[in-house]
């Protein structure tokens, strides 16, 4: 304390009368630069350890940031929860660069989901050898034959998830939880909120189609943009996920949407990877889809529960990923594309939030898949 006064006295004498405008710059300057991402923040420090600095020279915004441990042996966040049901995990999808990620992220769910199965299905083109290495008493790995290319490479996840599903089928397990190989969960105790939520809110349209509804995070699930649920992580009992990645190959169930010629719009929306999976299992629950805003907003209300992403903890190593609310937050329009879990919840509850206020007309597409109409 007396070196710190000593040296403000040093610098009040040096620079007079100009000394607070000095000291306003020299604050400014200092709050440029953080090197101390390690410090206790009210008694706990966000991370255990970080030698890195950032330098913020945003200047029209607050910035914030977020640091998540990218190696297990600096998570030390635990689970305590025990739920009454056997769960499973599906990590569908390529590995390739992706493998020490995973790898890190089996050790970090070794901590956060104790209660859970996994099972990594993955292609018989990866490293074979080096995978197997993950195996244990609670990882099992499938190596899958790839199928065709297929659009957005939808085949390939419907086979790689089947797959997944089917053996945590024969395992007896009710719910399970499905992640591309390139996202990681960092939260704790999420066995028993998400089985919590499936309980506590059940499906309002009873369907001899569905057990319950199918809970997606905020990221990727778009308000305007027709059954456009998001299929990055996906939660729910066994036999909807499987009704959900029904194995059936694109080129055929594509056919069943009675499409024009050469074209995989309906009403203006592309049939691509998430929209195609909601839609056809939308169509097997309600037989006839009506391809506007009002059957998808009451679908979501019916079959589905959306919750934020932040509520995961969740990382997508791919695209902005640096960007902590990418797809989930905007201050430069009127609206986020994205539903989030207080969006939901006023559909739930029927709240008159006036959506089609804001806009009464959903995302329209060209047949280059490109955007018409983003307000």
């Amino acid at each position: 304390m007396k070196n710190k006064l000593s040296i403000n006295s040093f610098i009040k004498k040096l620079f007079g009368k100009n000394y607070p405008y000095i000291n306003k710059g020299l604050k400014l300057f200092k709050n440029r630069f953080k090197f101390n991402l390690s410090k206790k923040i009210s008694s706990q420090k966000i991370v255990a350890r970080e030698s890195g600095f950032i330098l913020d020279f945003t200047r029209n915004n607050y910035l914030t940031f977020h640091l998540r441990p990218k190696n297990f042996h600096d998570f030390h966040l635990e689970s305590t929860c025990t739920i009454e049901d056997k769960m499973g995990i599906v990590i569908q999808g390529p590995i390739k660069e992706n493998f020490d990620f995973l790898k890190n992220t089996l050790k970090i769910y070794e901590k956060i989901f104790k209660n859970s199965l996994i099972v990594i299905s993955t292609w018989e083109s990866e490293d074979i050898n080096k995978i197997k290495n993950l195996i244990n008493d609670r990882v099992h790995v499938i190596f899958n034959r790839e199928p065709q290319k297929s659009l957005s490479n939808i085949d390939h996840q419907t086979l790689s998830t089947s797959a997944g599903l089917d053996y945590l089928q024969k395992k007896k397990v009710k719910y399970v939880l499905k992640l591309r190989a390139d996202v990681r969960l960092n939260k704790n105790n999420l066995e028993s909120f998400l089985t919590t939520l499936i309980k506590f809110f059940p499906i309002l349209k009873k369907n001899e189609t569905i057990s319950s509804r199918i809970i997606v995070p905020s990221i990727n699930t778009y308000k305007y943009r027709l059954y456009s649920l998001t299929d990055i992580v996906m939660f729910g009992e066994i036999s909807d996920l499987i009704n959900y990645f029904d194995k059936e190959p694109y080129k055929i169930g594509i056919k069943k949407f009675n499409l024009q010629k050469d074209s995989i719009l309906i009403n203006d929306t592309p049939l691509v990877a998430e929209i195609f999976l909601c839609a056809r299992y939308l169509q097997k629950v309600e037989r006839d889809l009506k391809w506007d805003l009002d059957n998808w907003w009451i679908s979501l209300k019916n079959y589905f529960c959306i919750i934020d992403s932040s509520s995961l903890d969740l990382l997508w190593l791919k695209y902005e990923w640096d960007y902590e609310f990418k797809y989930t937050r905007t201050y430069s329009h009127k609206f986020a594309r994205a539903l989030d879990f207080q969006d939901w919840f006023s559909l739930y509850n029927s709240s008159k939030d006036n959506w089609n206020k804001a806009s009464s007309i959903h995302e329209k597409y060209d047949e280059k898949m490109e955007i018409k109409n983003l307000y």
